[in-house]
Protein backbone atom coordinates (compact mmCIF):
# COMPACT_ATOMS: atom_id res chain seq x y z
CA UNK A 1 0.00 0.00 0.00
CA UNK A 2 0.57 3.79 -0.53
CA UNK A 3 -0.11 6.77 1.01
CA UNK A 4 -1.59 9.72 -1.01
CA UNK A 5 0.92 12.36 0.00
CA UNK A 6 -2.20 14.99 0.08
CA UNK A 7 -4.86 13.02 2.70
CA UNK A 8 -2.25 9.67 3.58
CA UNK A 9 -5.31 7.97 2.22
CA UNK A 10 -4.15 4.37 1.72
CA UNK A 11 -4.02 3.22 -2.25
CA UNK A 12 -2.76 -0.08 -4.26
CA UNK A 13 1.10 0.51 -4.86
CA UNK A 14 0.87 1.74 -9.05
CA UNK A 15 -1.80 3.89 -8.16
CA UNK A 16 -1.23 7.39 -9.86
CA UNK A 17 -4.41 9.25 -8.65
CA UNK A 18 -5.88 9.03 -4.75
CA UNK A 19 -9.48 7.80 -4.91
CA UNK A 20 -10.25 9.66 -1.26
CA UNK A 21 -9.00 13.57 -2.80
CA UNK A 22 -7.85 12.83 -6.32
CA UNK A 23 -4.51 14.42 -5.20
CA UNK A 24 -1.96 12.84 -7.87
CA UNK A 25 0.21 10.06 -6.22
CA UNK A 26 3.96 9.64 -6.66
CA UNK A 27 6.88 7.56 -5.03
CA UNK A 28 10.04 8.15 -3.69
CA UNK A 29 12.89 6.05 -2.70
CA UNK A 30 12.32 7.27 0.82
CA UNK A 31 8.95 6.65 1.32
CA UNK A 32 7.78 3.59 3.21
CA UNK A 33 4.10 2.03 3.35
CA UNK A 34 2.55 1.27 6.17
CA UNK A 35 0.01 -1.36 6.28
CA UNK A 36 -3.18 -1.71 8.89
CA UNK A 37 -3.69 -5.28 10.71
CA UNK A 38 -7.05 -4.97 9.24
CA UNK A 39 -6.32 -4.48 5.75
CA UNK A 40 -3.56 -7.50 6.26
CA UNK A 41 -6.96 -9.54 7.57
CA UNK A 42 -8.91 -8.42 4.55
CA UNK A 43 -6.88 -8.96 2.34
CA UNK A 44 -6.19 -12.57 3.58
CA UNK A 45 -10.39 -13.03 3.97
CA UNK A 46 -10.49 -12.27 0.06
CA UNK A 47 -7.57 -14.46 -0.76
CA UNK A 48 -8.75 -17.83 0.94
CA UNK A 49 -12.65 -16.81 -0.40
CA UNK A 50 -13.60 -19.83 -2.51
CA UNK A 51 -15.63 -19.42 -5.77
CA UNK A 52 -19.23 -19.84 -5.01
CA UNK A 53 -20.40 -22.61 -8.18
CA UNK A 54 -21.88 -21.46 -11.03
CA UNK A 55 -25.66 -19.83 -10.08
CA UNK A 56 -28.46 -21.16 -11.73
CA UNK A 57 -29.40 -17.79 -14.55
CA UNK A 58 -32.75 -16.59 -14.86
CA UNK A 59 -35.31 -17.77 -17.55
CA UNK A 60 -34.31 -14.65 -19.76
CA UNK A 61 -30.61 -15.66 -19.91
CA UNK A 62 -31.25 -19.25 -19.99
CA UNK A 63 -28.29 -19.95 -22.32
CA UNK A 64 -25.63 -17.62 -20.51
CA UNK A 65 -22.42 -19.82 -19.69
CA UNK A 66 -20.54 -16.98 -17.74
CA UNK A 67 -21.30 -14.84 -14.76
CA UNK A 68 -19.67 -11.91 -13.18
CA UNK A 69 -20.14 -11.88 -9.55
CA UNK A 70 -19.97 -8.54 -7.88
CA UNK A 71 -18.26 -9.44 -4.34
CA UNK A 72 -19.17 -6.28 -2.35
CA UNK A 73 -22.69 -6.36 -3.48
CA UNK A 74 -23.70 -9.59 -4.00
CA UNK A 75 -25.02 -9.55 -7.34
CA UNK A 76 -24.60 -11.61 -10.58
CA UNK A 77 -24.27 -10.47 -13.89
CA UNK A 78 -25.20 -12.75 -16.37
CA UNK A 79 -23.09 -12.65 -20.13
CA UNK A 80 -25.38 -14.42 -22.86
CA UNK A 81 -23.64 -15.14 -26.10
CA UNK A 82 -20.07 -14.53 -27.28
CA UNK A 83 -19.52 -10.73 -26.86
CA UNK A 84 -16.92 -8.25 -25.68
CA UNK A 85 -18.00 -5.71 -22.75
CA UNK A 86 -16.60 -2.56 -21.04
CA UNK A 87 -16.73 -2.32 -17.41
CA UNK A 88 -16.30 1.37 -15.89
CA UNK A 89 -18.79 4.12 -14.89
CA UNK A 90 -20.45 6.58 -17.01
CA UNK A 91 -21.10 10.19 -16.04
CA UNK A 92 -23.67 12.74 -17.27
CA UNK A 93 -22.73 13.70 -21.29
CA UNK A 94 -20.28 10.71 -21.40
CA UNK A 95 -20.14 9.87 -25.27
CA UNK A 96 -19.29 6.46 -25.09
CA UNK A 97 -20.49 4.56 -21.78
CA UNK A 98 -19.50 0.97 -20.35
CA UNK A 99 -21.49 -1.83 -21.17
CA UNK A 100 -21.05 -2.85 -17.43
CA UNK A 101 -21.56 0.08 -15.50
CA UNK A 102 -20.13 0.12 -11.95
CA UNK A 103 -21.20 4.02 -11.35
CA UNK A 104 -24.72 2.40 -8.72
CA UNK A 105 -21.35 0.60 -6.48
CA UNK A 106 -19.67 4.04 -5.72
CA UNK A 107 -16.70 3.56 -8.73
CA UNK A 108 -15.95 7.03 -9.00
CA UNK A 109 -14.68 7.38 -5.60
CA UNK A 110 -13.12 3.71 -5.63
CA UNK A 111 -10.88 5.29 -8.52
CA UNK A 112 -12.66 2.66 -11.24
CA UNK A 113 -11.91 4.65 -15.11
CA UNK A 114 -14.64 5.71 -17.28
CA UNK A 115 -13.68 2.46 -19.51
CA UNK A 116 -11.74 0.82 -16.76
CA UNK A 117 -11.43 -2.83 -18.03
CA UNK A 118 -12.75 -5.38 -21.52
CA UNK A 119 -13.64 -8.66 -21.06
CA UNK A 120 -14.02 -10.88 -23.76
CA UNK A 121 -15.83 -14.24 -24.05
CA UNK A 122 -15.20 -16.75 -26.12
CA UNK A 123 -17.52 -19.72 -25.49
CA UNK A 124 -16.86 -20.57 -21.93
CA UNK A 125 -13.29 -18.76 -21.94
CA UNK A 126 -13.17 -15.07 -20.51
CA UNK A 127 -10.11 -12.85 -20.93
CA UNK A 128 -9.63 -9.53 -19.19
CA UNK A 129 -7.87 -6.32 -20.53
CA UNK A 130 -6.93 -3.31 -18.59
CA UNK A 131 -7.62 -0.45 -21.21
CA UNK A 132 -4.95 1.96 -19.67
CA UNK A 133 -6.85 2.68 -16.29
CA UNK A 134 -5.26 5.74 -14.06
CA UNK A 135 -5.61 3.07 -11.20
CA UNK A 136 -4.82 -0.06 -12.69
CA UNK A 137 -6.27 -3.42 -12.69
CA UNK A 138 -5.38 -6.09 -10.75
CA UNK A 139 -6.42 -10.25 -11.34
CA UNK A 140 -5.62 -12.13 -7.97
CA UNK A 141 -3.97 -9.41 -6.25
CA UNK A 142 -1.47 -8.30 -9.18
CA UNK A 143 -1.71 -5.97 -10.82
CA UNK A 144 -1.92 -6.85 -14.64
CA UNK A 145 -0.68 -4.54 -17.91
CA UNK A 146 -2.40 -2.66 -19.60
CA UNK A 147 -3.81 -3.66 -22.98
CA UNK A 148 -2.41 -7.29 -22.36
CA UNK A 149 -4.71 -9.78 -22.45
CA UNK A 150 -5.56 -12.42 -19.29
CA UNK A 151 -7.47 -15.42 -19.49
CA UNK A 152 -9.76 -15.92 -16.72
CA UNK A 153 -10.45 -19.22 -14.34
CA UNK A 154 -13.29 -19.62 -12.29
CA UNK A 155 -12.81 -18.14 -8.84
CA UNK A 156 -10.55 -15.28 -10.30
CA UNK A 157 -10.91 -11.70 -8.67
CA UNK A 158 -10.76 -9.01 -11.13
CA UNK A 159 -9.93 -5.75 -8.98
CA UNK A 160 -10.62 -2.38 -10.66
CA UNK A 161 -8.78 0.13 -8.73
CA UNK A 162 -10.56 0.02 -5.20
CA UNK A 163 -13.40 -2.35 -6.31
CA UNK A 164 -13.13 -6.19 -6.11
CA UNK A 165 -15.15 -7.60 -8.73
CA UNK A 166 -15.00 -11.57 -9.48
CA UNK A 167 -15.59 -13.05 -13.09
CA UNK A 168 -16.97 -16.52 -12.34
CA UNK A 169 -16.51 -18.75 -15.48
Amino acid sequence: MISCPQCKHQEFEGALFCSQCGAQIFETSDTTATIKSSEIKKVQEISSTTAPPFPSPPPDVEESNVAIYLIDVDETIFVKGDRELTIGRSTEGQMVVPDIDLSPFDAYEAGVSRLHANLAVKGTQVTAKDLGSANGTRLNGKKITAHAEHTLQHGDILTLAACRRSPSC
